[in-house]
């Protein structure tokens, strides 16, 4: 048994649909709502999957990484975040948190 996943035909994932498509016929794709975003490869062949064909994956194949499909995944431009197990937009402004301190009026209680 090959452990790696047969990378078919380029899909359009931009409505993130599941691209599992046994025989890579298009009668065959699954279309589901994808809920995870899977790197095949350390050289960007990626897929989406629904959660039943994500557990067929961990099952069957050998996998770069994954993560829950979020706003930018599969989009052009986007890149893969190890380390954040998110797709991103390189250059993104990165949102901080502070807490803010109000100084206490005097006379004020």
């Amino acid at each position: 048994m090959d452990p790696f996943a047969p990378l078919g035909r380029t899909m359009d994932a931009g409505r993130q649909q599941c691209t599992y498509s046994p025989g890579d016929i298009p009668a065959n794709d699954c279309g589901a709502q994808a809920t995870w975003h899977i790197l095949w490869a350390p050289n960007g062949d990626a897929g989406l999957a629904c959660d039943p064909h994500m557990a067929e994956a961990r099952h069957r194949f050998v996998f770069t990484d994954s993560h829950r499909v979020g706003p930018d995944c599969d989009m052009p431009g986007t890149a893969w975040s190890f380390d954040e197990k998110r797709c991103f937009h390189p250059g993104e402004l990165v949102t901080v948190t502070a807490a803010v301190e109000v100084p206490v009026r005097e006379g004020a209680a």
